[in-house]
């Protein structure tokens, strides 16, 4: 099995991963270059040109469907009037088997927070709800914690690092149906509806939460945004040994010696997670089958 180390150069997402498991605070975030990407997004930059980094950087949904982050955002309306829009992370991580979304959110809960901030800004959102699953209870309390860190620390609220942005962001727990995990029925969920899935069109980038123009984002697909502010597309597109550029985190599970959670680059192969990084088969027993994705799929 691999022995991994974890840099800021090739694991954007976890390597400020404490050893003993214990979430990441404010202090330790920051010390460990946390909301550098905010600042130069905030001060820095226009919304436009945070949403064409994003775009230029490559990077995909991580909640499965794998849309381009940064067309998904210019789909939002660019007319000012509608003042009233919302950004939402999609964090009812419902398949059986998976809980990545879970780890960056119990051990590493402001760059969550700090994703969404700049991703607010580049949409022009100012205010943001955590759609959490409601199994998630020690995500919950760390996440409120992260939030309360935040605000008092002038990252959220009012007047942000003294850019005249606003964003107020909020953690929402799920009531356990597995579709909420399609966006609509997350929005209908979050409205106090049954959550069923919506008719399209309208899309929600034109008609969401009640009714405004609201953008929906994974946990994972968020969380990955930082690094790329703080650090640039050509530095994030060359993690990668694929065309898809960044990393993803994956999972293996079952009966092989070593199962886990890796950060690990597009283009590892399905051969190397299983015998590298899971220790390939326990003792005694022959490798059949898998199936990617979770037990869902």
């Amino acid at each position: 099995m691999k022995n991994v180390i974890r840099t800021p150069e090739t694991h954007p997402l976890t390597w400020r991963l404490r050893d003993d498991k214990q979430p990441v605070w404010l202090d330790e975030y920051r010390s460990k270059n946390g909301y550098e990407g905010a600042r130069k997004a905030l001060t820095g930059l226009s919304p436009d040109e945070i949403v064409s980094q994003v775009k230029d950087a490559g990077l995909k949904g991580r909640g499965g469907a794998g849309f381009s982050t940064g067309l998904k955002w210019s789909l939002m309306p660019k007319d000012e009037s509608m003042n009233i829009r919302y950004l939402l992370c999609n964090a009812d991580e419902m398949e059986p088997g998976t809980y990545k979304d879970r780890l960056l959110m119990e051990q590493l809960p402001h760059l969550l927070v700090e994703g969404m901030l700049i991703s607010a800004f580049a949409l022009k959102a100012y205010r943001g709800y955590i759609f959490l699953r409601g199994e998630y209870i020690e995500a919950a309390v760390h996440l409120r914690r992260a939030i309360a860190e935040a605000t008092e620390a002038g990252l959220l609220g009012k007047n942000i690092m003294g850019t005249g942005f606003d964003f107020e962001l909020f953690v929402h727990t799920g009531a356990g149906r597995y579709i909420c995990g399609e966006e609509t029925a997350l929005i209908n969920s979050l409205e106090g509806r049954r959550a069923n899935p919506r008719s399209k069109p309208p899309f929600p980038a034109t008609s969401g939460v009640w009714g405004k123009p609201t953008c929906v984002n994974n946990v994972e697909t968020l969380c990955n945004v930082p690094a790329i502010l703080a650090n640039g597309v050509e530095w994030y597109q060359n993690i990668s040994k694929s065309k898809d550029a960044g990393t993803k985190l994956m999972g293996f599970s079952g009966r092989v010696k070593n199962p886990g959670l890796w950060e690990l680059p597009f283009g590892t192969t399905a051969r190397e997670i299983l015998e590298d990084y899971a220790g390939g088969m326990r003792d005694g027993l022959k490798f059949k089958a898998w199936q990617p994705g979770g037990a869902g799929t």
